[in-house]
């Protein structure tokens, strides 16, 4: 077995663990992008959390489909390069990736490539996609994608819009790194 293997074993599950499962472009039906600049770090400081405006996803099936659906709207009728963001989360407990890692989103003017957007599919998360939001970011700072002492923003504190809605902003107020 192989050290990093045996790094990871011995290592205690955060409270609560479950799988972080993100769903891969390939996976979920998405075309290539049409393009890919890079955030400005490689490990980036914040974390913007909006919703998308369609319907929320509870099947893997639903997901893709409101996957290309989104790709196709910020493609094709927006004319955007891809979907806006880094990441999307369904109501099935899984992490879409649209942008990935790296790439620069387009989903806050000013902060489109200094941070992460995370987006809820749909604008009402259940218990399933705000445990998968707390396992993204949990892994993204294990893994060197996040700092450690990031910064989460719900999309309305840093742009005028109401996304996320004043829900998902009430949730994300009691959370540990939450700034406005």
């Amino acid at each position: 077995m192989a050290a990093a293997s045996l790094w990871f074993i011995s290592l205690p599950p955060p409270p609560g663990f479950q799988c972080l499962r993100i769903v891969t472009p390939g996976k979920w039906g998405g075309r290539p992008a049409n393009c890919s600049s890079p955030l400005k770090a490689v490990q980036t400081g914040y974390v913007v959390v909006l919703h998308t405006a369609g319907s929320s996803c509870k099947t893997r099936t639903e997901c893709n489909q409101q996957m290309t659906n989104i790709q196709h709207y910020h493609m094709n009728i927006k004319g955007w390069c891809n979907i806006a963001y880094n990441f999307l989360i369904g109501e099935d407990g899984k992490v879409y990736e649209g942008r990935g890692w790296h790439n620069e989103g387009a989903h806050t003017y000013g902060y489109n490539d200094i941070s992460l957007g995370i987006a809820f599919i749909g604008r009402s998360p259940n218990a399933a996609a705000w445990a998968a939001l707390k396992l993204l970011l949990h892994f993204a700072v294990e893994d060197g994608y996040l700092s450690s002492d990031y910064l989460l923003m719900a999309h309305g504190d840093v742009s005028n819009t109401i996304s996320p809605g004043q829900p998902i902003r009430n949730v994300l107020k009691t959370w540990p790194h939450y700034k406005h």
